[in-house]
């Protein structure tokens, strides 16, 4: 059911802050994947629901699913969901074997979804944005992902007061002015990424969490601390790294996970573009 990966063009850079150059490789699902890997995977909504268009979506969705997309009143909006959650049941069916109609989730207290047990051992997370959606994988690591397709303005002075600590205040005020609203949005794939990994979205003080301690660098780590400190006492590591990822189309992304291994904090990634071909 799998091609050979080819690689596709390098990553396309958002001309905000440093992401780190990934092979993205084109494939129809990705290969099997590694105790220490984390698998992303992205895709065109447009290219899955054209590939489906002869199919039921009550078919692929559970009730809760339909009924959610149902309440979605812009057409896009649901178009996006749609695609977003059959996407993953297809590629939660490509690692586990479970049959689409039999895969089954559970929620945390604050919302954040997991395979129920018989559906798979696969953590996961996702994120939807003009038309793609971006996914994460792995079989040790607690995940969290934020995806925002370019070109976007976004409101930078208001984002800067609301979310960006005062260390990042400073370092983001080091920037060009041409770089601040792609810098924003890359901060902002931060924040929410760290807030979905540890469960609560963008439900928290995002100016009390630093997320960069240095402009240029791709890679981060910080300690769990504040509203989380019951989640720590639950089995959430104390400290969680991420990586500003680079695309390869315009706009941010960046990845969060936990760390299981205190010598091994930052995982082996795997990028997929998902071609429906």
């Amino acid at each position: 059911m799998s091609t050979t990966p080819i690689p596709t063009d390098n990553p396309v850079t958002s001309n905000g802050l440093t992401s780190q150059s990934i092979a993205w490789l084109s494939s129809t699902h990705p290969t099997n994947i590694k105790p220490d890997e984390v698998h992303l995977c992205l895709l065109c909504t447009n290219d899955l629901l054209s590939s489906l268009k002869k199919i039921d979506f009550a078919e692929m969705l559970s009730l809760e699913e339909q009924e959610k997309a149902a309440k979605l009143r812009n057409a896009e909006r649901r178009s996006l969901y749609n695609a977003g959650r059959i996407g993953l049941r297809m590629l939660i069916h490509a690692y586990t074997d479970c049959p689409i109609q039999e895969i089954q989730f559970a929620y945390g207290t604050n919302g954040k979804p997991e395979l129920v047990e018989g559906s798979g051992q696969l953590q996961f997370n996702y994120s939807v944005s003009s038309g793609h959606v971006l996914y994460a994988f792995s079989i040790t690591r607690e995940l969290g992902v934020d995806l925002e397709i370019h070109p976007r303005n976004v409101n930078v002075k208001g984002l800067s007061r609301r979310i960006l600590s005062p260390i990042e205040r400073e370092l983001f005020n080091q920037l060009k002015p041409s770089r601040h609203n792609s810098a924003m949005l890359d901060y902002w794939t931060r924040k929410e990424a760290y807030g979905k990994l540890l469960g609560v979205g963008i439900r928290y003080n995002m100016k009390q969490t630093t997320l960069i301690g240095d402009k240029d660098s791709t890679h981060w780590c910080t300690m769990v601390s504040g509203l989380f400190e019951k989640m720590k006492q639950q089995g959430v590591d104390r400290k969680v790294c991420g990586v500003q990822i680079g695309l390869p189309i315009p706009g941010s992304a960046s990845l969060m996970y936990n760390v299981p291994d205190i010598q091994r904090p930052h995982p082996n990634i795997r990028a997929y573009r998902w071609s429906m071909n």
